[in-house]
């Protein structure tokens, strides 16, 4: 069973802008904030948009993105996550993705 569900509704995403804790590094921004009732696992959002690249590079970066966050999650936590790439975020290292990602979303 996979760790987290996908989050999809365009409403989730700008609600989670608009209301969820921000945290940026240098590679990503991260909104987090608490489930909603029924949630029973992780809503994830992964935003990858065209200032990154062609579509390779981005669901390449997508697919990085959410190895990452299926290492990290734990099976029990109920959250609504977005992360969205800035555009370096294509470049970098697995492993700094890895750092970036687990130290922001234990700040956030």
């Amino acid at each position: 069973m996979r760790r987290f569900a996908a989050l999809t509704r365009q409403a989730d995403f700008a609600r989670l802008r608009r209301h969820g804790r921000r945290c940026s590094t240098k590679h990503l921004v991260i909104y987090r904030s608490d489930s909603a009732a029924g949630d029973p696992r992780a809503l994830v959002g992964i935003t990858v948009s065209k200032s990154i690249g062609k579509a390779v590079t981005r669901n390449k970066l997508r697919r990085r993105l959410a190895a990452i966050l299926r290492e990290t999650l734990a099976h029990d936590v109920a959250m609504r996550l977005l992360v969205i790439a800035r555009p370096d975020a294509a470049l970098a290292a697995f492993a700094d993705l890895r750092a970036e990602l687990t130290s922001a979303l234990q700040a956030a």
